[in-house]
């Protein structure tokens, strides 16, 4: 063989290993990011299912390991993406940018549960009525557990706890941030009605527990982490009040707030019986 020819086979071997490389690397960046997305799906669904502990899934593996690996497979994506842009954008790029997606996408999953954590008062608790607090049935207080919050007639954020919120009382807080979390006074139920709320809790999602003429306990569950939010409805003959409480002690992000609304809503969609609150 000429030895020019030997001479231009060499530029060339070593192209074809830089793009083999660059590939490679590629690749492994994707693997990476899929498997980071992977760990977390997982950690959500065997928390869900009650095969690991809230504390382990949410805190300790989620927001305690989650963000570090998260970053790390953000940081392999985008070198790799810089390294496939210059040895092979052809074959290499490709991968690499789904593995900045990947790891992107993740990644602001959690800036957006920081911000939302900002945006949101520090509570578990919200309740149309505080000046006469509704209360949990004992049946409902043992299924809550001994590790979730305790109910209270008060609640109140500790000092400590926000800037913003530390030392004010939950009732002043759901004034404040949830407005739809009043009283019904417009739109009373009858006895009648009681298994017309029950349905539609059971239609929303809620397993109730226990019914009486005057009163309806219900849980609803979460389909990521499975967050269970337990609910009282209080029935009086001029009135309808709601409470909902997080049985996982951790800021609700608004949930509770949000299952109040709804509930309230709901309810004052019922139709109203003939001669009833004239």
């Amino acid at each position: 063989m000429p030895q020019d020819n030997l001479e231009a086979d060499v530029p060339a071997q070593s192209s074809s290993r830089k793009k083999k490389k660059g590939f490679a690397f590629a690749h492994l960046a994707f693997m990476v990011a899929v498997i980071t997305a992977l760990f977390l799906l997982g950690v959500m669904m065997v928390t869900n299912l009650g095969s690991i502990s809230m504390d382990l899934g949410f805190k300790t593996l989620t927001l305690g390991i989650g963000p570090r690996m998260v970053l790390a497979s953000l940081v392999v994506a985008a070198v790799s993406l810089l390294i496939s842009l210059f040895m092979c954008p052809t074959r290499c790029a490709p991968w690499a940018f789904a593995a900045v997606v990947i790891s992107g996408g993740l990644w602001g999953g959690f800036a957006l549960y920081h911000k939302a954590l900002k945006d949101n008062p520090p509570i578990n608790d919200v309740a149309t009525n505080w000046d006469r607090p509704l209360d949990f049935s004992e049946r409902m207080i043992n299924i809550r557990g001994a590790d979730a919050p305790p109910v209270e007639d008060l609640p109140r954020v500790p000092r400590n706890e926000s800037l913003d919120w530390g030392g004010k009382t939950v009732a002043a807080i759901n004034e404040a941030t949830c407005p739809a979390a009043k009283t019904i006074r417009d739109h009373p139920i009858t006895e009648d009605q009681v298994d017309g709320v029950v349905a539609m809790l059971k239609a929303s999602g809620y397993r109730v527990w226990g019914t009486s003429p005057w009163r309806v306990e219900a849980t609803y569950q979460d389909k990521f982490y499975g967050f269970k939010y337990d609910m009282v409805i209080r029935i009086d003959p001029t009135s309808v009040d709601v409470r909902s409480v997080s049985r996982y002690n951790a800021p609700d992000l608004g949930a509770n707030c949000q299952r109040v609304t709804e509930i309230v809503q709901k309810i004052k969609a019922m139709p109203v019986l003939p001669g009833v609150g004239a």
